[in-house]
């Protein structure tokens, strides 16, 4: 019985030892979790500052994306439009080389026409030695010529004078021909019978031959007559049928 009863405290006394030791441990895993949690709730905090500076870059970064793909798009532009002036510049510059092909080939021929031209030259330099004493008669003629150019000059100055005096002769000449407009003269006879009339004017008021005449008594128009010989002082008209009012009388007066 003494011994069940040892056997029992020693039970009670390893239990209790027992106990002590797993309310220790728990108390040191229950300090251990804490400090877990402690550093699981800093590192969550710690994750989460980060991730919400990760989405801050991620918005960041998207809007530098599409800043980018827009720069992007215009660079394609720009690039298209460079192709374009390239494709441009190169038919361009295709067009040059031809043009530079042509030149080249113009060249090589005038250079040829050139060597012609040189050749020809030389023929004609050793012409014109073989020719120098007739090119001094010819500069003799020119002198002459000269000369007479002078004269033709001098002549031509006569000519120019006297075709103006000739024209100034002509108009004095037309001018004594022409009955000066305005001459008034007056009926001094009459001869109907014959259609004719006498005037009291005549060379000496400048009436000339083939004139006309018209007519009037008291403002009014009688006919026309126009002048078939001339005296000084007096002219005979032929009276014309056309356009005849009344037959003339003494006294009308005539105007040209």
């Amino acid at each position: 019985m003494k011994m069940v009863v040892r056997i029992a405290s020693i039970v009670v006394i390893l239990l209790s030892a027992g106990s002590l030791y797993y309310i220790h441990q728990i108390r040191t895993e229950r300090n251990g979790l804490r400090v877990d949690k402690e550093n699981l709730t800093t590192e969550l905090n710690t994750t989460t500052n980060k991730l919400l500076a990760t989405e801050k870059t991620l918005q960041e970064t998207t809007a530098t994306l599409n800043t980018t793909s827009n720069q992007l798009v215009q660079t394609i532009a720009t690039l298209e439009t460079t192709k374009k002036d390239l494709a441009t510049m190169t038919e361009d510059r295709d067009k040059q080389k031809a043009d530079l092909a042509d030149t080249q080939q113009k060249l090589q021929t005038a250079t040829a026409e050139l060597a012609t031209a040189k050749e020809s030259l030389k023929k004609a330099e050793d012409t014109i030695a073989s020719q120098a004493a007739e090119i001094a008669k010819i500069d003799g003629f020119k002198k002459q010529i000269a000369s007479l150019e002078e004269e033709n000059k001098t002549l031509g100055n006569k000519l120019e004078t006297a075709r103006a005096d000739i024209k100034r002769m002509e108009l004095e000449i037309e001018d004594l021909r022409k009955t000066p407009v305005g001459t008034r003269g007056r009926v001094a006879g009459v001869e109907t019978r014959w259609n004719f009339l006498v005037l009291d004017i005549g060379q000496d008021q400048k009436v000339r031959k083939d004139s006309q005449f018209l007519v009037y008594r008291d403002n009014k128009y009688i006919c026309k007559a126009t002048i078939v010989s001339v005296g000084p002082n007096s002219a005979v008209a032929e009276i014309a049928t056309d356009g005849r009012r009344a037959d003339p009388r003494v006294g009308d007066i005539a105007i040209h």
